[in-house]
């Protein structure tokens, strides 16, 4: 990692040369829409960089000298204001290697809740706009992203995973790829985190178990199994017995143990979790290993819930009714 810093800064003779390095290499900042605001780079409701505490994770967890870290900062504090309780992505350089195109960028939360990011859908793309590489990064082994901070994190391409190769020349963009609306219409019952067999199986299960009852909303996990890396997958229900389509946005779940105690504590953010009127809809939730408190649990003797859920709507406010053991919405 810090042969990157020093390639990037090791030469430069001040801190003002080093500043105006960051800003020519600044891409856009794009945002993953958390607030729930339509285009919320156009948002004048900002703070300063500096105000988010910069956390290192990850392969720059003490992989850095104290120079490096204090550099690091300085690119961090240089960065031009986030929107307020976003949740964004912002480059800020990259390399041509020989595996691939590596991007640098931070991750800032600008938020009052963790976010743990699972997949993110990016591409890359010329000034002209061609796409030369798309790629899904799986983000769930490294943790959820803490209120009000920042921290920087690497997005690498391989070749191989590019559909065509640009010149060296070239400079690359680095996008975020949203899911085509229709395809998420057509995928309503589809959870990249559960197999075709088991999404099939959940949905069964919690219409035969819990059917989705006329006029009420209501958020329940149907399993906690165990997952990769000594993590844990939670499986939820969503269910809408409302005459309208609602979608969702947040969904936070506490795990216990047996006698009670906190495994884990999670808040996750959703894009595009819309639940048909009349109907429900399964997801899997994965929690890494990395956002428990408690390691070799038994999985048998865990239990899970949500203490409240949030969705959002385009159409008029509406108040869900109150649910048992504390699941529920909020506006």
């Amino acid at each position: 990692m810090s042969w990157l810093l020093e390639n990037w800064f090791g030469s430069k003779e001040s801190l003002e040369q080093v500043r105006e390095d960051i800003h020519e290499h600044l891409h856009k900042e794009f945002y993953l829409g958390v607030s729930g605001i339509d285009q919320p780079e156009q948002s004048a409701n900002r703070i300063e960089s500096k105000e988010l505490f910069l956390l290192m994770n990850g392969p720059w967890d003490n992989q850095l000298e104290d120079a490096e870290q204090e550099l690091l900062q300085y690119v961090h504090d240089e960065l031009p204001s986030v929107v307020r309780d976003e949740l964004g992505i912002f480059p800020f350089y990259t390399q041509v290697t020989n595996d691939g195109y590596l991007v640098l960028a931070f991750v800032r939360n600008s938020t009052d809740r963790s976010i743990l990011l699972q997949k993110l859908p990016l591409t890359l793309v010329t000034t002209e706009g061609v796409e030369v590489a798309k790629k899904t990064f799986d983000l769930v082994a490294t943790g959820p992203v803490g209120d009000m901070s920042s921290r920087p994190i690497e997005f690498m391409f391989r070749w191989d995973e590019f559909t065509q190769i640009p010149e060296k020349e070239v400079p690359l963009t680095l996008t975020y790829k949203k899911p085509p609306s229709s395809q998420t219409q057509e995928n309503q019952e589809l959870n990249i985190g559960l197999s075709t067999n088991e999404t099939e199986h959940y949905m069964k299960k919690a219409a035969e178990e819990t059917p989705v009852k006329a006029g009420e909303v209501d958020l329940q996990v149907l399993e906690i199994k165990a997952s990769e890396d000594n993590g844990l997958k939670v499986v939820v229900v969503f269910r809408n017995g409302l005459e309208k389509r609602l979608e969702f946005t947040e969904v936070p779940i506490i795990v216990h143990d047996k006698a009670g105690e906190t495994v884990a504590r999670v808040h996750y953010t959703l894009q595009n979790m819309k639940v048909e009127a009349k109907s429900h809809r399964v997801w899997a939730f994965d929690i890494p290993s990395s956002s428990m408190k408690q390691q070799e649990v038994d999985v048998a003797e865990l239990t899970a819930f949500i203490p409240k859920a949030q969705q959002r709507k385009k159409a008029e406010p509406f108040t869900a009714p109150e649910a048992d053991d504390n699941k529920g919405l909020l506006q």
